[in-house]
């Protein structure tokens, strides 16, 4: 059998769109003499559709637009199979209003459909709330293999890492029905190490003699970014992974061939760097989220304020990858406290890049005085806040510092309204998490780096050369006084994002826990810190517990300021955004 992955970038409720995508794949197939092709989950809808499939028509067009592929697939080649995924209103009485769908698609006519069994909903996934689970399987031949139809979910019902397990198991009943060739659509969006995972899991389940086909979805989508890497497995061998992330493909497998694999044994433990050598990196994926998140809006062009530091420079090198150097526009501003060197880092960064540059320098402290004027209109009333304040020598400093921001957020705002540029975010995980922004994250339009620890962005910046040394050398700082540090008000970077990574994505709370996860993490070889010699050495000084607990307790009292953050890429298992749901008023934390 001669199989096309047609691995594609779909949008929600863009059913001319995804027709045109899925038209393509139908036609690099036809001309590739491929048996089957074969599309991502929901390619026809897009996916995720959420709460669009309760308006009237959404479910009837994304019907009508099914009938469409198969007279096209038919007008093209009458021996081509064609699966693709679409929505369904479900059949029960009762139960839930859709159904996620796949159909086979011959010769003119729907021959076979299958109703997606196991539904997520756990993290981003709220299948739950939709789709009414299938119990039947489908199983038909092609060019003389018994196949079996899956969805997404259906090959992961033995997982461990989320702790919600299934009852029945789809891959398991077709491997007792005989069937010897699986074919999986997928809209899996990307994690860091989840293309290993996928095989790690998977690939056992194809032993003995079963060929797995794997097609997922490429392409940005709110949160989201969906990172391809449609794979063959059999027997546990890795016979193909498509490995192009930024352009619509339909790549042909051969499973007649008895071809030498790519790899043997892929879910050993010892081929993770090797797998992991064949998929896009996290720097990829963040570009290919924005730029998606950029052009699916309708926009051509960005505008962010660059300050000279590491986070902002690591948002215009993406944002210029993304739209390209000339479609970006940075605006450095700066004010009594900014440094020289960080005023001369980010010109020179925006020549290396080649993006646009404008400095518009701010000035506050004339506006403080002259807010504050205005607001003490009231001193001789002793029950007026202002007048209370003042007597008590309460007033709130820190404001003065904080309002160079909003001017900064302003000034950024109005070079978006004026011209038509989208306004891009520059905080990361870290700082989301403790509270320490004021401007930025919580008015403009996408955070690319927002799911990023500190030292995830340090490293993605030094490995860039356009990027000047000094950025990512120099102190952390926000420039807002004398002498600022964002370490001294917060804790070193080594201490806080692991601090901060074990609570959000593991949802450890005391000290003691966290210097077990810490050691699980050094065992396992993982990441968590820039500096893991200093983190060591910090845990057993005397104030290491006080420090942790005062961070815990800061997390907890933010959740407030992060629901106003704007969306950006999704990276790590738990990120702020559409997976996480805290209260805002809660006691707990």
């Amino acid at each position: 059998m001669k199989v096309c992955l047609g691995q594609i970038n779909t949008t929600p409720g863009d059913f001319e769109g995804n027709f045109d995508r899925i038209k393509a794949g139908i036609d690099s197939a036809s001309r590739q003499d491929a048996d089957l092709v074969v599309f991502p989950e929901l390619s026809i809808p897009g996916y995720l559709s959420q709460d669009l499939m309760y308006h009237p028509t959404y479910i009837e067009t994304n019907l009508s637009y099914l009938k469409a592929i198969t007279l096209y697939a038919n007008s093209v080649s009458t021996s081509l199979y064609v699966i693709v995924g679409y929505i369904d209103r479900s059949s029960k009485v009762g139960g839930k209003p859709f159904a996620n769908m796949a159909a086979v698609i011959h010769q003119g006519a729907i021959v076979a459909k299958y109703q997606k069994q196991l539904l997520p909903f756990y993290d981003v996934f709220d299948e739950l709330r939709y789709f009414e689970p299938g119990d039947d399987l489908c199983i038909l031949k092609i060019a003389g293999r018994q196949v079996g139809v899956a969805i997404c979910e259906d090959l992961w019902n033995d997982k461990g890492s989320d702790d919600y397990n299934y009852a029945n198991n789809p891959l398991k009943q077709y491997r007792e029905k005989g069937v010897d060739t699986i074919v999986s659509l997928n809209s899996s969006p990307y994690i860091q190490g989840k293309p290993w995972q996928r095989l790690k899991v998977i690939g056992p389940n194809s032993k003995p003699d079963v060929t797995i086909i794997y097609v997922n979805q490429r392409g940005g989508q709110d949160e989201l970014v969906f990172d391809g890497h449609s794979f063959v497995l059999s027997d546990d061998d890795l016979i193909h992974v498509t490995n192009e992330p930024f352009e619509d493909s339909c790549q042909m497998v051969d499973l007649t061939s008895g071809g030498t694999p790519m790899l043997r044994d892929v879910s050993k433990d010892q081929n993770r760097d090797l797998v992991e050598s064949h998929t896009s990196t996290l720097f990829d994926m963040l570009v290919l989220c924005l730029r998606d998140y950029v052009h699916k809006q309708g926009f051509q062009e960005v505008v962010l304020a660059s300050s000279g530091g590491v986070d902002s420079a690591l948002v215009a090198v993406l944002a210029c990858h993304a739209v390209g150097a000339r479609n970006v526009h940075t605006l450095r501003m700066p004010s009594i406290y900014s440094s020289q060197h960080s005023k001369d880092d980010a010109l020179q960064l925006h020549g290396n890049l080649g993006c646009w540059d404008y400095q518009v320098p701010i000035e506050h402290m004339s506006l403080v005085n002259e807010l504050n004027a205005r607001f003490s209109i009231h001193g001789s009333d002793t029950d007026n806040l202002v007048t209370r304040k003042a007597e008590s020598n309460q007033y709130y400093s820190v404001a003065d510092e904080n309002i160079q921001a909003r001017l900064r957020d302003l000034y950024v705002m109005h070079f978006s309204n004026a011209y038509g540029a989208l306004p891009l975010a520059t905080g990361n995980k870290t700082e989301s998490a403790c509270g320490y922004y004021t401007h930025f994250d919580m008015n403009f339009a996408f955070a690319p780096i927002k799911d990023l620890y500190k030292f995830q962005v340090v490293d993605l910046v030094r490995s860039n050369p356009l990027v000047p040394e000094n950025i990512w050398k120099k102190p952390p700082s926000a420039e807002l006084s004398t002498g600022q540090t964002d370490e001294e008000s917060l804790l070193p970077y080594a201490y806080l994002d692991p601090i901060v990574k074990s609570h959000i994505e593991d949802y450890v709370s005391t000290f003691r826990a966290f210097r077990q996860w810490i050691d699980e993490k050094a065992a396992a070889v993982e990441s968590v810190s820039a500096d893991p010699k200093d983190l060591q050495a910090w845990l057993d000084t005397p104030r290491a517990k006080a420090d942790y607990d005062r961070i815990i307790k800061l997390i907890g009292r933010m959740e407030f300021k992060r629901r106003q953050t704007c969306p950006g890429t999704k990276t790590s298992k738990v990120a702020f955004g559409i997976g996480r749901r805290i209260p805002i008023v809660e006691k707990w934390s």
